[in-house]
C-alpha cells in the first residue's frame, strides 16, 4: 500500500530538484599567483585613445550637457564610426576609465534586462536583482561627484520607453537625485553625475518612438559618412594615390543618390586598398549591401554598377577572377596500346 503524503512530509523546493546547482563563491585571493597573472591577463583590454581637447565632436557633447541634456545620441548611416566615437567620448566624459559601462540594445532587449529582474538565490527563491542601469546608479551614488558614463549602442534597435519605464522620465536633469518607484517596489535614483551616450541608425524601424520618447532629453549629432577620412585612411595603409581618388569619387557619388539606404559609412570602404581587394570588397560586401537597399529599385542598382566599374574596370575584374580560378590539372598521359 502506497505511503500516506503528508504536510509533514513536504519539503521547500531546492534549486537542486530542477538540476540547477548553485555555484561555490570563489575569492580572487583563492588563486594561485600564475592563475591570476593569466587572469589579469585575459581581462586586460587595450587603453581607449580619448579625444583630444578641442575635438570637434567632444565640444558639441560638452556643449549638449551645459544645455541641460541628458546625454548624447550619435546619429549615423553604417560605417561611420559611431561606436568607435563613442566609447572615446564616454572615455574622455568619465571621471576614469572604471566608471563607464557598456550594453548593446537589441530587439528582444527588456526592462528586465536593463533595470531590475529576477533571479534565483541559494535557497530556491527568487529576489529582484539590480540589472545595468540600476547598478551604475548606485556606482555613481557611491562615488559621486565622479563622472559616470552609460554607453548605450544601437539604441534604437528596441523599445526605449518599455526598456527604461518610469527611468525615462528621471532622466530629465531637473529630475536627478529623486528617489522613485520601480516596478518591484523598490526605489532607484537617478543621479546627476551620471551621463548617458548613445548610438542608432537613423534608418532602424524603431527611430520613430525613439525621436518621440528621447528628443526632449538627448541631443543628437550626426556622425555623416566623411570622403576625408576615407581619402586620410586608404593613404596611411599604402594606396595609391589615382587609385585613392577613383574609391573616393565613387563614395561620393553613392552619398548624392536619391536613397538614404545606399549612402553606407566611409568603413566599408577601408579594405579597397587595390584593384584586387577592391573587387573582393564588392563581392563579399557592397554588393550585397547595395542589393538588399536597392530591392525596390533596380535601376538604381545598375547606376550603382556603373559607378563601381570606374574603380575596378572590366579588364580588372577579369585579372582577379583570373587569380582566383584553381590551375587546370596537368593532362593525363595516354596509356600504352595493348599489344
Amino acid at each position: 500500500m502506497s505511503e500516506k503524503i503528508t504536510a509533514n512530509k513536504v519539503r521547500p523546493l531546492k534549486l537542486e530538484d530542477l538540476g540547477i546547482v548553485p555555484q561555490e563563491e570563489t575569492s580572487i585571493l583563492d588563486l594561485t599567483d600564475d592563475a591570476l597573472e593569466l587572469v589579469v591577463a585575459a581581462s586586460a583590454e587595450p587603453p581607449v585613445e580619448e579625444l583630444p581637447a578641442g575635438h570637434d565632436l567632444l565640444e558639441k557633447a560638452q556643449a549638449a550637457l551645459d544645455m541641460g541634456y541628458a546625454g548624447v545620441i550619435l546619429s549615423g548611416p553604417p560605417g561611420t564610426g559611431k561606436s568607435v566615437m563613442a566609447k572615446r567620448l564616454a572615455y574622455t566624459l568619465a571621471g576614469d576609465s572604471s566608471a563607464v559601462r557598456t550594453v548593446q540594445f537589441h530587439a528582444s532587449y527588456q526592462y528586465e534586462d536593463f533595470i531590475e529582474g529576477y533571479a534565483p538565490n541559494a535557497e530556491g527563491k527568487f529576489e529582484p536583482t539590480k540589472k545595468t542601469f540600476a547598478l551604475i546608479c548606485q556606482e555613481a551614488i557611491n562615488r559621486h561627484p565622479t563622472k559616470h558614463v552609460l554607453l548605450i549602442d544601437e539604441i534604437s534597435r528596441c523599445d526605449v520607453a518599455r526598456v527604461f519605464g518610469e527611468a525615462l522620465t528621471y532622466l530629465e536633469t531637473d529630475k536627478r537625485n529623486q528617489s522613485f518607484s520601480i516596478a518591484s517596489g523598490r526605489t532607484l535614483v537617478v543621479p546627476d553625475n551620471l551621463i548617458v551616450i548613445a548610438t542608432m541608425n537613423p534608418w532602424d524601424k524603431g527611430v520613430d518612438e525613439l525621436d518621440v520618447a528621447l528628443e526632449r532629453r538627448f541631443a543628437q549629432i550626426d556622425m555623416l559618412p566623411d570622403p576625408a577620412v576615407l581619402r586620410e585612411l586608404l593613404l596611411k595603409k599604402g594606396s595609391a594615390p589615382d587609385f585613392v581618388d577613383r574609391v573616393v569619387l565613387f563614395f561620393e557619388a553613392v552619398q548624392t543618390l536619391d536613397n538614404e539606404l545606399v549612402r553606407l559609412g566611409h568603413a566599408y570602404l577601408l579594405s579597397c586598398t587595390d584593384e584586387v581587394k577592391a573587387q573582393r570588397t564588392w563581392d563579399f560586401r557592397l554588393q550585397p549591401f547595395f542589393k538588399k537597399a536597392c530591392r525596390l529599385n533596380k535601376n538604381m542598382m545598375s547606376d550603382i554598377t556603373r559607378l563601381w566599374l570606374k574603380v575596378v574596370p572590366p579588364a580588372a575584374v577579369a585579372a582577379v577572377e583570373n587569380t582566383e580560378a584553381p590551375p587546370e590539372a596537368p593532362a593525363q598521359p595516354a596509356a600504352p596500346e595493348a599489344s
